[in-house]
């Protein structure tokens, strides 16, 4: 069994302490986060950062990033989301002056994990490049004896009726229904919506996390609230399936109880 670790909007800033990030602590959300994935046992096999990693896409805030990063022992990929600078992120995290878009795939056992990327330059939605479905189906075929698992920004489009800027464009819903047909995709894990969700998307599991930053009451529909609510989720893939455990961070809940394990170990049923 592989067990990994879903990350999702950071939205890491270098200014935690101006008046539009107080409320947020990213750093301390972060390095608090660190922790808990450090002290995991089993460990984790990786961890997915499916994008959003900085609040305003500046260099200083992806340097600090960075090397806050360098503290988790597990090998950690990344996907950009529509808050993120591609030419800031590269020459950062790859060391190159480019605004290429980031998107590979990486052979972790038989896995195939495969990174789209879909952000696209002023806008909130998102789309996938041609180039990048051209790489997608390549990528299937060569590795179609794997299982694969797609990290991207942005989920599907589920509903025609939904507004734009919470997926991928029609047309590259559409075309990724496509591309997924009869293949054998364990799951997709997104963000970007701040709501912890799960969809079966044409037999797919669509697996999305609120994040790191904050999340979205849900219950109110005359208004976007955005409310305290931080968590990310441990994943284990199964023989049968993937599961899904959300950890909250924040707020902290107040504990009422605490049980000795042992006392359940010994337990006649």
């Amino acid at each position: 069994m592989k067990r990994f670790i879903h990350l999702t909007d950071l939205h890491f800033s270098s200014r935690d302490k101006t008046q539009n990030e107080i409320h947020f602590e990213t750093r301390k959300t972060i390095l608090d986060v660190i922790k808990e994935i450090n002290n995991l046992r089993p460990e984790p096999d990786f961890i997915l950062i499916s994008g959003d990693l900085t609040n305003t896409g500046n260099i200083k805030s992806y340097k600090e990033l960075y090397q806050i990063l360098k503290n988790i022992k597990t090998p950690i990929y990344y996907a950009l989301g529509n808050h993120d600078k591609k030419l800031s992120f590269n020459k950062v995290f790859k060391n190159i002056n480019s605004e290429e878009p980031l998107f590979y795939n990486h052979i972790i056992e038989d896995l195939n994990l495969i990174v789209l990327d879909t952000s696209v330059l002023g806008k909130v939605s998102g789309k996938i490049s041609d180039e990048q479905f051209e790489f997608l189906s390549n990528c299937l075929s060569k590795y179609k004896k794997m299982q694969s698992l797609i990290m991207m920004h942005h989920p599907p489009k589920f509903s025609m009726s939904s507004p734009n800027w919470i997926s991928l464009d029609e047309k590259s819903t559409t075309k990724l229904k496509s591309k997924l047909a009869n293949q054998n995709i364990l799951a997709i894990v997104c963000g970007h919506i701040h709501i912890n969700q799960t969809n079966f998307w044409n037999g797919i599991p669509v697996i999305i996390s609120n994040g790191l930053y904050s999340t979205i009451d849900f219950l109110t529909k005359d208004e976007m609230r955005i409310i305290e609510g931080k968590s990310f989720n441990i994943c284990n893939i199964r023989d049968n399936g993937i599961g899904v455990t959300v950890v909250p961070v924040k707020p902290t809940a107040k504990v009422f109880k605490s049980i000795n394990l042992k006392k359940f170990k010994n337990l006649k049923i």
